[in-house]
């Protein structure tokens, strides 16, 4: 049996279009889908003006244009069930049957099948207080609808346990239906456990991807200094001047099979996954929310040897690329420990500049981007990229200024990213002729079936957590205004080093003498210390100063230098 694996249909809704011809339109043309949000409309999604008008909100977001009453393949749903249950549900099974229709089949022709079902979707039922959700902001606050509900039908319709059950039930699929919770990488780790499947021989076609809205659908977001979202609204990734990401909404489904079964039954291929690879950065993160060097060169070089791939093969990577200094930096510093043998440059590049943060169906856009170029023959640069900052000039992996086009022979490309949750996948993908159409090939220029896109996709580091976490340390209003000796500041700031992680066999001296990133200390946990100092003296520090510092001692100094001034 061939390893093989071909994408013979997809469906997509992102913030550049639902129309595959509009989309691919739109990340050829070099814009951004991430745009402001007016008053009107803010007020209309039900935020308060006391919100949005704050110094730390960025009215900016993507937004997928979709809503259950204009989904095109959802079938008969009715006003209640509609009512009770969460969109994303309903996103996903859309693009479940308009990727079945895309691959050449009816509902009628499947119903019964033994066709298997694997993804996820993004935060909803137990959003919580913290954190808004269909549930949240719909249902909860509609008290007629309440008194309607019974509590079963609320879990099924906003637990994501039952999204890709729906599906199956809706649809009438038989064959393995299963949920992937995996943060931002979902989408890419349904495709990696709907591979594992086909290659086990279980059944001959599976639908994998994933979908995330956001509640309301119309917002903006507030930031924190430190956080992972950018203050300007604005995603730079890999640039100089990244200050965080963006997030989007929309969704995508592929339908996947063997590829000589694919090949026997005349199917239209759109690409081919030649290599898969995932796995969990297990202990070897520094915390739980930092990005692991270790883990990402891992799963490149596991979805390389699966597909009998080398670096200088490679015209391109597709990035996680979220726009986060750190996140970057290590991204870039890990495409470079892989690719560094090469005699040439790697042209880096990410989609999320173009169209959002997509959350769990993050990687479903990277992958139609890849596939998109590919049928394209060259994928254009990434979105608001101006230069390299000085730490990665020298490293392979480098953003593209300019298009990069697939050469003709033997080509790989790559898509990466990695994430909160630990879990990073990498996939291998090849382009492959429409049968209908012997001349048509991957792009101008490109032998069909020689164009590969490799894929990394992992989660992105959740929001930090927030200012009152540790302020239990430091009540604001008993220290302000009191310029702290500096014995007093050294205290604060070891004392919050040793309640993030086991340095007992370090004296207080010894500490004083060590870098902060040697204390396995990422970007929220020093968001929290930044946010202690601010509580306590007034004294604002940027994260990225933290990390540079070569000693807590030098850290101690910044903190003398601000309160100086």
């Amino acid at each position: 049996m061939s390893d093989r694996i071909a994408i013979v249909g997809y469906d997509v809704c992102l913030p550049a279009g639902r129309e595959r011809a509009e989309i691919d339109s739109f990340l050829a043309s070099g814009k951004s889908a991430v745009v402001d949000v007016s008053r009107s409309e803010l007020l209309a999604a039900g935020v308060p003006e006391s919100e949005f008008t704050r110094d730390d909100y960025v009215a900016r977001s993507a937004r997928a244009e979709w809503t259950p009453r204009t989904a095109r393949h959802l079938g008969d749903v009715s006003a209640h069930e509609l009512a009770v249950t969460d969109p994303q549900h309903l996103l996903f099974l859309d693009c479940c049957a308009g990727a079945l229709r895309d691959a050449g089949m009816s509902p009628d022709s499947v119903r019964g099948r033994d066709i298997g079902v694997v993804g996820g979707i993004g935060m909803g039922l137990y959003a919580g207080h913290s954190l808004d959700s269909h549930f949240t902001t719909r249902i909860q606050r509609d008290a007629a609808l309440r008194d309607q509900l019974a509590f079963p039908e609320v879990l099924i319709g906003n637990s994501s346990d039952h999204c890709v059950g729906r599906v199956s039930h809706r649809l009438g699929l038989t064959g393995p239906s299963v949920n992937v919770q995996t943060a931002c990488s979902t989408a890419l780790a349904a495709v990696d456990h709907a591979v594992l499947l086909l290659r086990s021989g279980r059944t001959d076609t599976i639908l994998a991807g994933a979908a995330a809205l956001y509640f309301p659908d119309r917002r903006g977001y507030r930031w924190q200094r430190g956080g992972i979202l950018s203050p300007t609204g604005v995603c730079r990734a890999f640039d100089a001047a990244a200050d965080g990401t963006v997030g989007g909404s929309g969704g995508g489904v592929v339908v996947l099979r063997r590829y000589n079964d694919a090949v026997a039954d005349g199917d239209v291929i759109h690409g081919v996954i030649e290599g898969i690879h995932s796995g969990s950065d297990g202990g070897q993160r520094a915390s739980y929310a930092a990005p692991a060097f270790d883990g990402q060169v891992r799963v490149i070089r596991g979805a390389m040897a699966d597909a009998g791939v080398g670096p200088d093969d490679f015209a391109y990577v597709e990035g996680h690329g979220t726009g986060t200094p750190v996140g970057d930096l290590v991204e870039l510093g890990a495409l470079h420990e892989v690719f560094g043998s090469r005699r040439t440059h790697l042209p880096v590049g990410s989609v999320k500049p173009t169209l959002g943060h997509l959350d769990t169906a993050a990687g479903v856009a990277s992958l139609v981007n890849v596939l998109l170029g590919i049928k394209r023959g060259w994928i254009p640069p990434t979105a608001n990229f101006t230069e390299l900052g000085p730490d990665a000039r020298d490293w392979t992996a480098q953003p593209s200024t300019g298009p990069t086009v697939f050469p003709s022979g033997t080509s790989l490309a790559g898509i990466s990213g990695f994430g909160a949750s630990g879990t990073s996948v990498h996939l291998v993908l090849s382009a492959e002729r429409d049968p209908d159409d012997p001349g048509a090939t991957a792009g101008d220029g490109v032998s069909a079936g020689t164009v590969v896109a490799a894929a990394a996709t992992a989660s992105a580091v959740p929001a930090a957590p927030p200012a009152h976490e540790d302020q239990r340390l430091s009540p604001a209003g008993d220290n302000t205004g009191i310029r702290p000796a500096r014995e007093e500041i050294a205290g604060v700031l070891i004392r919050l080093l040793r309640e993030r992680g086991d340095f007992a066999h370090l004296s207080d001296e010894q500490v004083m003498e060590v870098g902060i990133l040697d204390f396995g200390i990422d970007s929220v946990d020093v968001v929290a210390i930044t946010n202690v100092f601010e509580a306590r003296w007034k004294v604002s520090l940027e994260v990225l100063d933290l990390f540079a510092a070569d000693t807590v001692a030098a850290i101690v100094d910044l903190v003398e230098q601000e309160l100086g001034e």
